[in-house]
């Protein structure tokens, strides 16, 4: 008698088959879907329309018109939402079309004698002359392949991932509830309080790293009304609470109780640029995890 052993007899889940890599028209297919057509035909032919219009002028204005296609991608780039490649080659190739016609336009009322036709310079060296209706198709052609093609694409990509980026870092700020802020200089105890929250975080944050602590993470609180660090010291995690108010009250420290058994953190730190109500030193005193740091104090460990 044989033994099947298949994987379904074994027990065993058949291998599933790996999907198919689209292919590179599927793929080009899905970026055009994305594309902000509107918007992106839009900015082509605003663009096609000022680097004709600089080509078509003297020659000191045409050395303008290369910058047109590069600030059209970076304009671009800044109001897209993602493929920025696909937006900024519409954008390149859009253009290029447009400004096709607008040139073919122009030379056939210059033919017709309706517009002037512009001096231009055929080969290098050459004194400008007044150009015909195919030496302007010719100079577009040569001159806009290589402009109105690659430069949008390319300030669109850059100016997308740069806002891309900045995107990112400020809803990072905000799921932090701000920022913290560079503090000025501290020589007084004076200087110490005037410190806003902000400030006093990115102070205590770069006291501690002389310290030896590490910066993990830092959130504020409480409608701004405290300042979380996250900190850790020779392998310890440290939870430290911050507030500039006239006198730290009790539920500050007690806030910090509870947030630290919720994060498991065993060490937690109340410090403050002002000062602490008696009953809360009271409080902390009889926590053996917990450390309260004054002004006063907080003045001193930055001096010693």
């Amino acid at each position: 008698m044989s033994v099947d052993t298949t994987p379904e007899q074994r027990g065993e889940k058949k291998p599933t088959p790996a999907e198919p890599r689209p292919s590179i028209i599927q793929r080009a297919t899905a970026s055009l879907m994305q594309v902000q057509w509107g918007e992106t035909l839009l900015i082509a032919l605003a663009m096609s329309a000022a680097w004709c219009g600089l080509f078509l002028a003297n020659n000191v204005l045409q050395i303008l018109a290369g910058i047109v296609p590069v600030m059209a991608g970076l304009y671009l780039g800044r109001r897209v939402k993602g493929n920025y490649l696909a937006n900024g080659i519409v954008l390149g190739v859009a253009g290029f079309f447009f400004g096709l016609i607008i040139v073919f336009s122009y030379g056939l009322l210059g033919s017709a004698g309706i517009v002037p036709m512009p001096q231009l310079s055929l080969t290098q060296g050459q004194d400008p002359q007044t150009a015909s209706a195919g030496d302007l198709l010719f100079v577009y052609l040569t001159f806009s392949l290589f402009a109105l093609l690659p430069f949008p694409a390319f300030g669109t990509v850059m100016a997308g991932r740069t806002e891309q980026r900045n995107r990112e870092m400020q809803k990072d700020i905000d799921d932090r509830g701000g920022k913290l802020e560079k503090p000025g200089v501290v020589r007084t105890l004076e200087d110490l309080r005037g410190l806003s929250l902000p400030q006093l975080g990115s102070y205590i944050a770069n006291l501690y790293k002389k310290k030896g602590f590490e910066l993990k993470d830092y959130r504020f609180i409480d409608k701004d009304k405290h300042l979380d660090l996250e900190m850790d010291y020779n392998g310890e995690h440290y939870l430290m609470r911050l507030s500039v108010a006239d006198k730290v009250r009790v539920g500050t420290v007690e806030s910090l109780i509870q947030d630290m058994r919720r994060r498991e953190v065993r060490k937690g730190i109340v410090i403050t640029s002002t000062e602490f109500a008696p009953e809360t030193i009271k409080t902390v005193t009889n926590k053996r995890n917990l450390i309260a740091i004054d002004g006063q104090t907080l003045f001193d460990i930055a001096e010693a």
